[in-house]
């Protein structure tokens, strides 16, 4: 059963067309990825899939629903089984570590502050880094940064989460680590999966499927040993980096 849809949707910014007749089935419990070259949509897809962006035409349905016919406070009890890790993270760089991970559960309000440190601490934990609790964003690495975006996002037990490049800036070792992190927790709360890379490692470490955004539209490439395989040269050139070939013209 599918948990998210697009159907022939269209997004544009001001007369931009971003993307184009994006249809696209997401099943419960997939982890889905998206790689494509730069600036070609591939956020902008993550994002009108969370709700976050509103396509010009067409149809989003997230848990059978359809979204843009739906009030904000119908759309609330589904927001609140979403998590998402931004590209940059986006810490609050004047809040602890601790702090970071129990915003999201302190605005939620069901909790009490006992059970919201409870609640933080256990994920700081589940991430391995219960040794920086009180440290801010500024006195921790790049990785941990990330494995603390990765806490915050799953603070509130999404069924679903988006990770916007969650091995961007890192290195190779510790990009493998944030994504057996990442699968580790997927399968430990069996979540859905909705992630952009351009580190495509990465992208066979983690996807069940692939999908590559380009030309405004998404071409689905398959499983891992698929997309290797694929017969698109534009795919071809894109996981190998290669320097010629049919993407230039796009540059």
């Amino acid at each position: 059963m599918s948990i998210m849809s697009l159907q022939n949707v269209k997004v544009c910014f001001e007369s931009q067309v971003i993307l184009k007749s994006i249809n696209l089935e997401i099943k419960r419990g997939e982890a889905f990825v998206i790689i494509g070259p730069s600036g070609q949509g591939k956020t902008t897809l993550l994002k009108t899939l969370s709700g976050l962006v509103t396509p010009q035409n067409g149809k989003v349905f997230i848990e059978q629903k359809e979204w843009l016919t739906l009030s904000f406070k119908e759309q609330l009890p589904v927001l609140r089984k979403m998590g998402i890790l931004f590209q940059k993270n986006a810490l609050f760089d004047s809040f602890t570590c601790i702090e970071n991970i129990a915003f999201p559960l302190q605005e939620l309000g069901t909790l009490t502050e006992r059970e919201i440190e409870k609640k933080a601490e256990y994920f700081l934990d589940a991430v391995g880094m219960a040794h920086a609790r009180d440290l801010f964003p500024d006195e921790i690495s790049g990785g941990m940064q990330k494995r603390l975006g990765i806490a915050r996002a799953l603070a509130l037990d999404p069924e679903i989460i988006f990770y916007d490049d969650p091995t961007a800036g890192l290195d190779p070792i510790t990009a493998k680590k944030i994504i057996d992190l990442i699968i580790f927790l997927k399968n430990q709360q069996d979540s859905t999966i909705v992630a952009v890379t351009n580190d495509m490692n990465r992208a066979y470490q983690l996807a069940d499927r692939i999908g590559m955004v380009i030309d405004g539209g998404l071409l689905m490439t398959g499983t891992p040993e698929e997309t290797r395989n694929h017969p698109d040269l534009r795919v071809q050139q894109f996981i190998h980096g290669n320097l010629t070939g049919p993407l230039n013209a796009m540059t």
